[in-house]
């Protein structure tokens, strides 16, 4: 008995002890929900502090954002009018599998090890002998380690058995359901080791519960839930969880709006609640709907089947949880959206997120996907600190870590941040303002505090001497910016200025022609438009006129008075014309500097006493003409 006891409590202790060793650790972080643009923020309380790899993410595809897409046309031409679609993954590699109303068909494409790339493989699975342009929902799952496809046709489900990989062309089993008209929307689950399906019908407007029990491979049970949700030509259903509790979420197409289901803990509760979803807005003809529940956020997309370019996709925000109120808008049609029908479940390959829709208008599949982001200061970092994070342009991030732990084991944890608009600020560049003057600072409009380098609070302030200035401000999101700005003060000092006139001569000053000597002021406006002062010392001169006449000289060439010019200093526009006694002219010139050589016409004239003309101006006398005669006496 007691070794039989001893032999338990070792068992137990080194089971616990196993256990301990080889539970994977959580990945954790702490980091504030609400960052600011441009501000730092520091990632602490790192889990688990020791572990062999971790690999950050900062801009990871974010389903709260608006997706891009691209259009991959009609596989091999094989698609017509499909209904729904359905992403797996393989291990490492994906598929998708779509049904095909035009021409009663199941299509399988195949991309390799990567959603951004076209399919690599398409494959014609055919009607298996039994679809009809009625096939609709489809589903594939794998449940011990085989691949099982579930596909609705009428009122018929199809099972499709693929083995052990969706490489394989499947079998085919015809399941006949007895209280559905049309199924359409198709939605399988596993809760508690147990497969739960549910199916809408289209044309009985009922919910249609299908229990597989432990294996997907069984027959299910029908259960006819009847009209739970003011179903109304329900099509598309998708199953989520949400602290332990079942939702479900149905598109009616017959009046375009969104119901809700509510399981509780259990998805077999046998009368579980159900109501329209209200003030939806955007939803016309929605026919499928897919959930992303990440991050702690969470995100739904409806197709709506209409052929307007502008009206193809809703975007469903569920701020309080999957049971709270859920507002829509319509976003851009990316991807050349046509009557988009059914959306596949949104797959996640490495910061990117994937959809596949299909378009029942175009016979053409959509890919719609989340790329990871370049707003980040840092995209990624391998490391358990990472630096401090800053995020340039606000929205709605994903920060991801995933840690391998000294067992080898992997875990991921996520975190939504939103970031948000730092305040408007700029004071502008440095100013100028003139003595006396004054200039008004304004921060903007829209913040909530304002913090002046003077102390003051307000919005703006009035400054009239030279510093620096700067300013805080804060919105209503608590971002903060500042901005400095110098202000100089302009006071020229008075500008002198002496000057000297000629008696009879003006002087431009304080507004007027000046002819006296004085000390005058004029006001002066600089480019900047600050007044200084120009101070004028005026003094007026005599300017006694300095220019001579000869009254002889001898051409003889000894260079000695060989030429008759008159002497003088600051002359300008200066005439002289020499006469002979007879009165004819017989010399002319303008240029001071040049003088009669006593040579008529090439001759020595002879010596007599010949008469002068001369006029000129004084530079001190500008614009008075000064006129003298006089005679010389020519000698040889």
């Amino acid at each position: 008995m007691i070794c039989h006891m001893k032999n338990r409590l070792l068992f137990i202790f080194l089971f616990f002890a196993v256990s301990v060793i080889c539970r994977a650790q959580d990945a954790g972080f702490s980091m504030p929900d609400t960052l600011c643009e441009d501000y730092p923020v520091v990632i602490t309380n790192v889990q688990p502090p020791s572990a062999i790899s971790y690999k950050w993410s900062f801009c990871t595809g974010n389903a709260s954002n608006e997706p891009d897409g691209d259009n991959l046309g009609s596989p091999n031409s094989l698609l017509s009018a499909p209904r729904f679609i359905t992403v797996v993954n393989d291990g490492p590699e994906y598929y998708t599998f779509t049904t095909s109303t035009g021409n009663a068909k199941v299509i399988r494409c195949y991309y390799g090890n990567s959603l951004i790339q076209n399919p690599l493989a398409i494959t014609d699975l055919g009607n298996f002998n039994v679809l009809s342009n009625e096939v609709t929902g489809i589903q594939v799952k794998k449940d011990k380690g085989t691949w099982f496809g579930y596909v609705a046709n009428g009122n018929k489900l199809v099972r499709l058995v693929f083995g052990s990989s969706l490489s394989n062309i499947p079998t085919s089993q015809v399941i006949d359901l007895s209280t559905v008209i049309m199924g359409c929307g198709l939605a399988v689950a596993m809760q508690n080791a147990e497969w739960v399906g549910f199916l809408t019908d289209i044309s009985g407007n009922n919910l249609v519960r299908l229990d597989f029990g432990q294996n997907l491979g069984n027959d299910p049970v029908e259960t006819n839930l009847g009209n739970i949700g003011q179903l109304n030509s329900p099509a598309s259903i998708i199953l989520a969880t949400e602290n332990d509790n079942w939702y479900a979420f149905i598109c009616n197409l017959g009046n375009s709006t969104l119901s809700r289901i509510k399981f509780g803990s259990s998805l077999m509760n046998p009368a579980p609640g159900g109501s329209p979803i209200p003030n939806i807005g955007g939803l016309i003809l929605n026919s499928g709907i897919s959930l992303v529940i990440e991050c702690g956020t969470i995100n739904g997309f409806v197709a709506n089947c209409v052929q307007q370019a502008d009206l193809c996709i809703v975007h469903l925000v569920f701020k309080q949880g999957l049971g709270g109120p859920v507002s829509g808008y319509q976003i851009p049609n990316n991807g050349i959206l046509n009557k988009p029908y059914g959306i596949s479940e949104f797959v996640r390959q490495g910061d990117t997120l994937y959809a596949l829709v299909a378009n029942y208008g175009s016979s053409t599949i959509t890919r719609m996907y989340f790329p990871s982001c370049a707003d980040a200061s840092l995209p990624f970092y391998s490391g358990i600190d990472p630096p401090p994070i800053t995020y340039h342009v606000p929205g709605s991030y994903n920060v991801m870590l995933t840690v391998v732990d000294q067992n080898s084991a992997q875990s991921s944890k996520c975190k939504n941040v939103v970031v948000m608009p730092k305040p408007i600020l700029s004071l502008g560049p440095d100013r100028t303002i003139c003595k006396g003057k004054v200039t008004t600072l304004n921060a903007g409009t829209g913040d909530s505090l304002y913090l002046w380098s003077t102390g003051a609070r307000t919005q703006s302030i009035v400054v009239d001497a030279t510093g620096k200035y700067w300013v805080k401000v804060v919105n209503s999101w608590k971002c903060e910016v500042s901005d400095t700005i110098k202000v100089t003060l302009d006071n020229p000092a008075p500008s002198m200025v002496d000057t000297t006139i000629c008696k009879g001569q003006s002087y431009w000053a304080q507004n007027a022609l000046q002819y006296s000597t004085g000390v005058y002021h004029d006001t002066l406006r600089s480019a900047k438009g600050c007044d200084s002062l120009l101070i004028t010392n005026l003094q007026v001169s005599e300017c006694p006129l300095e220019i001579w006449f000869p009254t002889a000289f001898s051409p003889n060439g000894d260079g000695l008075n060989d030429y008759y010019m008159p002497v003088g200093k600051d002359i300008i526009k200066y005439k002289l014309q020499i006469f002979d006694r007879w009165g004819t002219l017989i010399f002319e010139s303008g240029d001071i500097t040049y003088g009669w050589d006593g040579k008529v016409k090439g001759r020595d004239a002879g010596p007599e006493v010949y008469t002068y003309n001369a006029s000129y101006e004084s530079k001190y006398l500008p614009g008075v003409i000064h006129k003298v005669t006089g005679t010389f006496t020519l000698s040889k």
